[in-house]
């Protein structure tokens, strides 16, 4: 073990920028079970999930998540779609299985200054109204929480771009600035 550590201590700052980097990549490790992931909230108190994109119409410089007091203003919104069973448990692969490498040398964090977002995933009870929600914004590569108690796991560097493949897979086209045009 101490031969490890001496040679640790003798990687250049290339070295160990390459290695930041390698480890920063995702990772899927089988660290939770079906059952364990829908115990995370908000996925414990949801009736379901939906996937939207959203335009907003009265703002100039940047959206925001057209949700006022649960209620879900639709005529912003582009695109919805609710998730099957089967779609909540590859969102919740996504989050709490992906990871990364390691994080020995320390991680990479991508994030842009902009923040103008254009999708969420919304939490709704029995209700529709929405409980909980994760706001994203693919261009940036930003997210904000409705609350601080969700947890989408660790940043891994390809996380947005597999969450932004999830969107698209499920029939969400506006996933970008650039695709306005698109709808």
């Amino acid at each position: 073990m101490f031969a490890q550590i001496k040679e640790l201590e003798n990687l250049s700052i290339e070295e160990q920028d390459s290695l930041m980097e390698k480890n920063s990549h995702c990772m899927h490790r089988d660290k939770y079970s079906t059952a364990q992931r829908k115990l995370f909230y908000p996925f414990n108190r949801t009736e379901f999930v939906s996937l939207i994109s959203f335009q907003d119409t009265i703002s100039e410089f940047s959206s925001h998540l057209p949700v006022k007091k649960g209620i879900l203003d639709s005529k912003m919104v582009k695109e919805e779609i609710r998730l099957s069973k089967a779609d909540i448990d590859k969102l919740t692969d996504l989050f709490f299985n992906y990871g990364y490498i390691s994080q020995k040398y320390g991680v990479i964090i991508d994030r842009m200054a902009c923040y103008d977002p254009h999708n969420a995933i919304l939490f709704f009870n029995e209700k529709r109204k929405v409980i909980a929600y994760v706001e994203i914004c693919f261009d940036c590569l930003g997210m904000k929480f409705s609350s601080k108690k969700i947890n989408t796991g660790e940043n891994c560097t390809e996380k947005f771009s597999m969450l932004k493949d999830f969107f698209i897979s499920k029939g969400i086209k506006f996933v970008s600035i650039d695709h306005t045009d698109d709808l």
